[in-house]
């Protein structure tokens, strides 16, 4: 949830657990914002400090709580007195607005919360986001502007520059590549709006391209499934981690900095813009190559998903679990009209992430539409969030796409020539389920049911199951 509050308002989002369970029930959750780049602080209980380590058997206590959470977080803080809890809030919010934006968890034990003490809060930080160095930023705008085939390549650590990601596109003429989680940095319907990278025909064309502008991704091995980009060009790589480059690919040109700042500089360091010669073009024929390859696999979903986006207002959020139903129909046909309409689990690909992401967005805009897309798989992961949703009177679409089985393991096992096993589901009367926990519940067989179904939802107080029976 904190996760979802997070996304779709660019600001950290904030849980409170219990030591031991507590932690290792969030502990997938925070691993995804981990992978995703997610600003979310935890902050955890712990066991009466002078125990700690000492393995004593303690209610709710770990090995190492702290082991746990070392490789899931930013930074993850002890505190044994309560006159370290402000510098340690301070430093988590720092690390939020000046590097990657990762989460940070602070740990209270019992004696430190119930201690008294003089404690000056300080006001609150005011961390403005590191701006490139101007040298970096001239080299990086000399080799695109001396390039003929220019393109971008966006990702998550974009959203916040949106309009700027459109601003330098169409200064460079270039068409824009988002991976998963860049997608609506740039609308669907814009001229210059390529493709996602995890199609072959995106990243071959990135491949064929002179110069390539990647912003805010790591041009990790989960933004093209179809493997390692192989540039033939050169590459100008933004990114607020200086760490990250090279990592995956060579990098000709880094400027280390902010998102937004750099498209900013680089803007003011490029020539005059040139009348528009041959980017749309470019974007069109990646658009297209890759809408055919996307309906190899993606030709039944495709009525679902242009009846979903038709019942949802323009500006409203779609969050997703790792399910076919995305996979394979929202991820290529689901048109975005911007930023932070689309939240996606690509990182770590959590079974279970959406319903939960989507509470809390929703707690955090209420005014704004949001729904669900998940398997039944994927819903049964945190099915019990849907109490969450039902006692906030949360008017959310939980869309089910209920195929009774894990299908994407199902379909991967008989590619590779094994009889599929432990794949079937037995899924709940997703009826009954609703009526259990005060939530309503619609079937749905036909792509314009769905559309109906899911715009009553969004006028419903309290949740809809909307079921997609796909095994019929």
């Amino acid at each position: 949830m904190a996760d979802g509050y997070a996304r779709v308002t660019g600001r950290p989002g904030v849980c409170l657990v219990t030591t031991g369970p507590g932690v290792t029930n969030a502990a997938t959750a925070i691993a995804e914002a981990y992978s995703d780049s997610i600003p979310v602080l935890c902050i955890t209980a712990h066991i009466v400090s002078s125990d700690i380590g000492l393995g004593r058997g303690h209610s709710h206590e770990l090995r190492s709580q702290e082991s746990v959470l070392a490789g899931i977080t930013d930074r993850s803080v002890l505190l044994r007195s309560p006159d370290r809890i402000p510098a340690a809030v301070h430093d988590a919010f720092r690390r939020f607005r000046t590097g990657r934006p990762r989460p940070v968890c602070l740990a209270v034990p019992v004696d430190v919360q119930e201690a008294a003490a003089a404690v000056r809060v300080p006001p609150a930080p005011r961390y403005a986001p590191p701006r490139p160095d101007g040298e970096a930023v001239e080299r990086a705008a000399a080799l695109l502007a001396s390039a003929g085939r220019p393109a971008m390549i966006v990702g998550g650590g974009a959203q916040a520059a949106a309009d700027r990601v459109i601003r330098l596109a169409e200064h460079l003429d270039a068409p824009v590549v988002t991976t998963l989680n860049g997608k609506g940095a740039i609308p669907t319907r814009h001229p210059l709006s390529a493709s996602l990278a995890i199609y072959r025909s995106a990243a071959g064309f990135l491949e064929e391209c002179d110069a390539v502008l990647a912003v805010g991704t790591e041009l990790s091995p989960a933004d093209f499934w179809t493997g390692p980009l192989r540039l033939g060009g050169t590459l100008v790589q933004v990114d607020i981690d200086a760490g990250q480059f090279g990592v995956n690919h060579p990098v000709d040109a880094p400027v280390e900095g902010d998102a937004g700042a750099a498209l900013e500089m680089l803007e003011a360091a490029l020539p005059p813009a040139p009348a528009p010669h041959d980017g749309a073009s470019r974007a069109a024929a990646v658009r297209a190559a890759a809408y055919e390859e996307a309906m190899v696999m993606g030709r039944p979903y495709l009525p679902w998903m242009r009846a979903l986006r038709r019942a949802m207002p323009e500006d409203s959020a779609l969050f997703m679990d790792v399910a076919m139903a995305a996979g394979f129909g929202a991820y290529p046909f689901y048109d975005l009209p911007g930023p932070r309409t689309w939240m996606n689990p690509s990182g770590l690909g959590t079974l279970g992430y959406a319903l939960p992401a989507a509470i809390g967005a929703k707690i955090a805009r209420p005014d704004r539409a949001a729904a669900v897309l998940a398997g039944d798989g994927g819903f049964m992961f945190t099915m019990p969030e849907l109490m969450a949703a039902a006692e906030h009177r949360l008017s959310l679409p939980v869309v089910i796409w209920n195929d009774r089985s894990f299908g994407e393991i199902h379909r991967l096992m008989r590619e590779r020539g094994f009889e599929p096993y432990a794949t079937d589901l037995h899924v709940p009367d997703l009826a009954a389920l609703a009526a259990s926990y005060g939530a309503e519940w619609v079937r749905t067989d036909e792509p314009d049911d769905l559309a109906g179904a899911v715009e009553r939802a969004l006028q419903t107080e309290g949740p809809t199951l909307v079921e997609v029976p796909a095994w019929t």
